[in-house]
């Protein structure tokens, strides 16, 4: 085990010294985490030759929602990463493309003065919830969540919320295949 990773210890010595493309570099870092991957995960992980196929978002909320009423969808329209297009920031839903232990979280800002209150959904159940405070206070929640192939993940206000965020992007929504 030890020499594996010294393997790729040095391939990563290697490319960081080498006058490459970035196109080469790319592939052969993509090639050296799909062999870790295989070589952790044995005969699981086989269908994961590229890492960008595996179902993983970011996104944040680049302005001030306010007035998100009672199980109100969060969209959040600032997209960082998106494999495989399953979030949708039109409606804030992220869909499952396939059955797996999904790792989901969400950071929320409440505006000046105001209140936010909200949770995770899963398909039409509610999960953990969120109260940040009042006033430019944030709350984080992170779980892990067993979802089959088409079940939809949302961050829902639980009241009249009004959230805040801005070009600092404050309020996140992620979610990414852990097995």
């Amino acid at each position: 085990m030890m020499f594996i990773f010294g393997l790729v210890f040095c391939q990563l010595m290697v490319i960081s010294t080498a006058d490459c493309s970035p196109k080469l570099d790319n592939a052969v870092v993509e090639d050296l985490l799909t062999m870790l991957i295989k070589y952790k995960g044995g005969s699981e992980f086989r269908n994961y030759r590229k890492l960008r196929d595996i179902p993983a978002f970011t996104a944040s909320v680049s302005t001030s929602q306010k007035r998100i009423n009672a199980k109100g969808v969060v969209k959040f329209d600032k997209v960082w990463t998106n494999n495989g297009n399953h979030y949708d920031p039109n409606t804030g839903i992220f869909q499952a493309p396939r059955e797996g232990l999904y790792y989901v979280s969400t950071t929320l800002m409440s505006a000046s003065g105001k209140l936010v209150y909200a949770h995770i959904w899963q398909n039409e159940k509610r999960t953990v919830g969120l109260y940040p405070g009042t006033g430019y206070s944030e709350a984080t929640a992170n779980l892990v969540l067993n979802l089959k192939k088409g079940d939809k993940v949302t961050v829902r206000s639980g009241g009249q919320s009004d959230l805040y965020s801005s070009n600092d992007y404050y309020s996140v929504f992620s979610a990414y295949l852990i097995a």
